[in-house]
């Protein structure tokens, strides 16, 4: 009798762990994914994503608009705007001005262009790897809000006691990159553009709530 006691007790408590490992794996599924405010609230007025590449951090000169495009879509995808002017746009006017070297600034950006605001994307670096040979691809970027209309800075906002006006630092890498995206042009090419996509995202979700992903997700942004 105490053999079938304690065979039944070792079931009973092996079905109790069976189960509270069923409980912790429902649990995580449906905890949700953790999560990021936006830095800022938009104003819900027409808008161009401009990104300023004077430094020419990027090859080809084409990501410029891939970086715009996605910050775009995603902001009219999300509802976080309804009326975007086309990235292209803005870039094109900057273009023809620096063509004769003339300083342009964020209000006739805006003005030229038909937007009231203007996000100002201003490039720091982009590569593809940190020593040429191992793939570590990481991009970052300053960015402005600007009031076209009243000339002014929306944020980050100016520091009244310094009058310090850094733009907010905004990092992206991708991890866990295979090493023959880089051996040859092709594939690196398509890294690029996937980077260049990845920032315009991170760009866009700065301005409203979003899912950061599980650990593992492969990439990183600071």
């Amino acid at each position: 009798m105490r053999v079938i006691a304690l065979v039944m007790l070792m079931a009973g408590w092996c079905l109790c762990m069976q189960g509270c490992n069923v409980v912790a794996g429902v649990t995580y599924v449906l905890a949700p994914d953790p999560s990021e405010d936006a830095v800022f609230t938009l104003p819900d007025r027409s808008t161009v994503v401009f990104v300023d590449d004077r430094r020419n951090v990027m090859h080809p000169a084409r990501l410029r608009n891939v970086v715009g495009d996605a910050a775009t879509t995603m902001l009219l995808e999300e509802d976080v705007l309804a009326t975007m002017v086309a990235p292209r746009d803005a870039a094109r006017y900057v273009a023809s001005k620096d063509r004769h070297g003339q300083a342009v600034s964020m209000a006739a950006i805006g003005e030229a262009v038909g937007a009231e605001i203007v996000i100002y994307v201003e490039m720091k670096a982009f590569g593809l790897s940190s020593d040429g040979r191992t793939p570590d691809p990481q991009a970052a970027c300053e960015v402005r809000i600007i009031d076209a209309v009243s000339r002014t800075r929306l944020f980050p906002v100016v520091d009244s006691e310094t009058g310090d006006q850094p733009g907010h630092l905004l990092i992206v890498g991708l991890r866990k990159v295979d090493p023959s995206r880089t051996s040859d042009a092709r594939s690196a090419r398509k890294l690029a553009e996937e980077l260049a996509t990845e920032l315009g995202d991170a760009v866009a979700e700065l301005f409203f709530k979003h899912n950061v992903g599980r650990l593992g997700e492969n990439l990183d942004r600071r």
